[in-house]
């Protein structure tokens, strides 16, 4: 089967404009999401994040996974980003054997450890405790400093130390041209904000591979659209803060995977690592998708639309986020042994096609 009708498929339902943004606010979702796309070579983007990602990444290696959206005055993060990179460090340990390893503010640690640990994964304290042991089925979280000078030695040490062969955001804040943070309405969150920006910057420079996935164009790596950004998106080329310069990121990627929730966008990636491998189960099911839902809810994060510890993700309910979850499931199964039906289907379909 030639995958690229599942990449297809797949980019599809996660760029639905379905969202807050693209359904009360206009966002136009479908023009960045097309730019984007272009500029990585017209293949669908989940799937050619996923084939980099196989290409790049082997068995015991490392995969720094980059979230964590703090909202101002709150302090704490939204649902958008940790569930995703939870789901994302499931499927890496599953399809590629990859070691995961989180990223994110010091205040926000306990929350991606609770969210990974309901995706199945242990979450171990140490390097040691990640490296024993030949199974994988486990995670690390790492805080990251919100101050510049911290954060460039960091980052150095942190690959070095590492030595990682991918780097993925989601849902990831990302400086604009003057080096600031902004909530998509405008504001400066750079007070907050971990400076991940220059360790996703030096892997680049090192040549490691950097997938980001946004929603909005103020995330890691929408640098590929900043343009469009500024050109399309509220606040995209002026912000609300001294700054003027605008929410967009002026960081870009390998690939820039723009989608309607952060999540669905990894979820995404997840359900083409799924199809390249056969496997149905390296992505998860709709039932581990709620359960992450509540741990994030629990462990603190919000709802961003309602501002509510509610089990929603930029306002959609669990059940839709669920019934996203199956759908790409089913859409990878065609990749996978199918059912009998499915086999049935096929080998019939083959001589009808070559009598059209």
């Amino acid at each position: 089967m030639d995958l690229k009708y599942i990449g297809e498929a797949v980019d599809r339902l996660v760029t639905v404009p379905m969202s807050n943004w693209t359904i009360l606010k206009g966002l136009p979702l479908t023009q960045v999401y097309e730019a984007a796309r272009a500029k990585a070579g017209g293949e669908p983007l989940t799937l050619k994040s996923a084939r980099l990602l196989n290409e790049n990444v082997n068995k015991g290696d490392t995969v720094l996974l980059l979230s964590g959206f703090v909202i101002l005055n709150w302090n704490r993060p939204e649902t958008d980003g940790p569930i995703g990179v939870a789901a994302l460090a499931r499927s890496l340990d599953l399809s590629l054997g990859a070691v995961p390893v989180i990223l994110t503010e010091d205040i926000l640690k306990e929350n991606l450890k609770k969210t990974t640990e309901a995706a199945g994964l242990i979450v171990c304290d140490n390097e040691d405790e990640l490296r024993r042991g030949g199974r994988g089925r486990k995670a690390m979280v790492l805080g990251f400093p919100v101050d510049h000078n911290e954060a460039q030695k960091q980052a150095i040490e942190i690959l070095d130390r590492l030595n990682p062969k991918a780097v993925i955001a989601v849902e990831r804040p990302g400086w604009n041209e003057k080096r600031e943070h902004h909530s998509g309405m405008g504001y400066n969150i750079s007070a907050v904000t971990a400076k991940l920006d220059y360790l996703y910057l030096e892997a680049q420079k090192r040549g490691i591979l950097t997938i980001g996935v946004g929603d909005l164009g103020n995330e890691m790596g929408m640098g590929v659209v900043k343009e469009e950004v500024k050109a399309l998106i509220p606040n995209g080329g002026k912000c609300l803060c001294e700054c003027g310069a605008g929410i967009a990121c002026d960081v870009s990627a390998d690939v820039g995977l723009i989608c309607n929730i952060s999540n669905w966008g990894a979820y995404g990636i997840c359900a083409c690592l799924a199809a390249l491998a056969g496997e149905e189960e390296v992505l998860h099911n709709g039932s581990l998708e709620k359960r992450m839902i509540r741990a994030c809810v629990d462990a603190g994060a919000l709802d961003p639309v309602s501002g509510m510890l509610i089990p929603r993700v930029d306002g959609e309910p669990e059940e839709t986020n669920m019934y996203i979850i199956e759908m790409l499931r089913g859409i990878v199964r065609h990749a996978t042994t199918g059912s009998i039906f499915t086999r049935s289907y096929i080998s019939t379909g083959k001589n009808v096609i070559k009598n059209l």
